[in-house]
């Protein structure tokens, strides 16, 4: 989705949506007269072994949702004065899918990435960088789907990154080892811990996991503790002044 490359000198800055603004993270975006200038966003490497797309993608709307870009395009920094934001650490295709999300289209995935684990994964990883609650439980909602129809695991590589780019406590986090406690096979799990080089932290997150959901075996605590323990909202990220309805401070705004 690529916007022509209009700009307009009147919006140097994000201090418009403070003043205009009705709602914050995710109950609608600013309205169409607010979204005045148009940003390049170069994503990806430009060398051998990666490719760069570059997106044109309204100003207003990024710093809107993004304390990330809205950090970046106020004030003196280099992106704000040239409009020219570079990513070289992101792929392409997820900004493209974070960019559709900003401009109202939800998650718009195609029919073979909504079971794509690792493309899911590196969205709300995305999310994470660029401080978008809103992006972050839509990947959540994908994720949970990806697991439950029908059963299928992390690959090794994807508990690995989730765990590298999130913190303790993390709800990625949590998500991946229910996943593994409700829906992943038990047998032969613990010689897969030991040779493969599961995270230390996500063998000690699953065993206290599995603990809580199973205090005893038996069918009937199965049954009972089951629909408690795995819903999406359990894994959502709420940040301070970002939950849906509440209307954006000045400083939520502005720099």
């Amino acid at each position: 989705m690529t916007l022509p490359a209009k700009q307009d000198s009147r919006a140097q800055s994000c201090t418009p949506i403070a003043n205009e603004a009705k709602t914050y993270q995710g109950k609608r975006s600013p309205k169409k007269p607010l979204l005045r200038s148009v940003v390049t966003v170069n994503v990806g490497s430009d060398d051998h072994t990666h490719t760069q797309d570059s997106y044109s993608t309204h100003r207003e709307l990024l710093c809107y949702y993004s304390p990330f870009f809205r950090s970046m395009m106020n004030g003196s920094w280099e992106e704000a004065k040239s409009n020219i934001i570079n990513l070289p650490a992101d792929e392409p295709q997820v900004y493209e899918i974070f960019q559709n999300w900003l401009y109202g289209a939800g998650l718009d995935l195609e029919l073979g990435q909504t079971k794509d684990m690792s493309l899911l994964l590196s969205l709300w990883i995305f999310g994470d960088k660029v401080q978008v609650p809103g992006f972050q439980n839509a990947a959540i909602e994908a994720l949970r789907i990806a697991i439950i129809e029908p059963p299928r695991e992390f690959r090794l590589k994807d508990i690995q990154t989730a765990f590298e780019n999130s913190g303790e406590g993390s709800p990625i986090r949590k998500l991946i080892v229910d996943g593994y406690v409700w829906e992943g096979p038990l047998k032969g799990l613990m010689d897969k811990f030991q040779d493969e080089g599961y995270p230390k932290a996500f063998i000690t997150q699953f065993f206290e996991g599995y603990v809580e959901a199973f205090p005893r075996p038996s069918t009937q605590t199965v049954k009972k503790n089951r629909p408690y323990g795995w819903t999406a909202q359990r894994y959502y990220v709420q940040y301070p002044g970002s939950l849906p309805g509440r209307e954006p401070t000045a400083e939520a705004t502005e720099d």
